[in-house]
């Protein structure tokens, strides 16, 4: 399988159930490294918060990634493509985007500033519970058993650090 493939594979009802697994391990796999980055971006957002206002810093880390990501998508990608997408896909991008970009990352700062990186990161912990609610309440999306105790340990978890 190209890595092009797997990075943008998807179990549908149609495949193999060979590719529904790597499917599920490219998602699995995603994730894991997803939280990885997480983890050291915290730290070094912590570190580099010492001589810059949260403000500043969320305006420079959308900036920088927005460089960065252009130039890779440029890279990789046919952005013809970006000029065909439904309005209301690129509305609800813009909205996820201010929402978790200057919300997330404005409030993220605020929150290492007063408390630190290790305990905000903890803290963001609850942040399944949120993603999961939504998925069930907005989308329609079923939680299965496993998901559930999944969600209920990260937020005792939460509950421990805040007690």
């Amino acid at each position: 399988m190209c890595w092009q493939k797997w990075l943008a594979s998807k179990p549908t009802g149609c495949d193999s159930l060979a590719s529904r697994i790597d499917a599920m391990s490219a998602g699995i796999a995603w994730a894991i490294i997803s939280g990885l980055a997480f983890g050291v971006f915290q730290v070094i957002n912590r570190k580099a918060l010492d001589g810059i206002d949260s403000y500043r810093s969320t305006f420079l880390l959308i900036f920088i990634s927005a460089i960065i990501l252009s130039v890779a998508a440029a890279l990789t990608q046919d952005l013809s493509l970006l000029w065909h997408a439904p309005l209301k896909s690129v509305a609800l991008f813009a909205a996820a985007g201010f929402i978790h970009f200057f919300g997330g990352w404005t409030f993220l700062s605020l929150s290492q500033r007063q408390i630190g990186a290790a305990r905000t990161g903890a803290l963001i912990g609850a942040s399944p519970l949120f993603g999961t609610l939504g998925a069930v309440i907005v989308l329609g999306e079923i939680i299965s058993i496993p998901a559930l105790i999944g969600v209920i340990l990260i937020v005792a978890g939460v509950y421990l650090v805040t007690s």
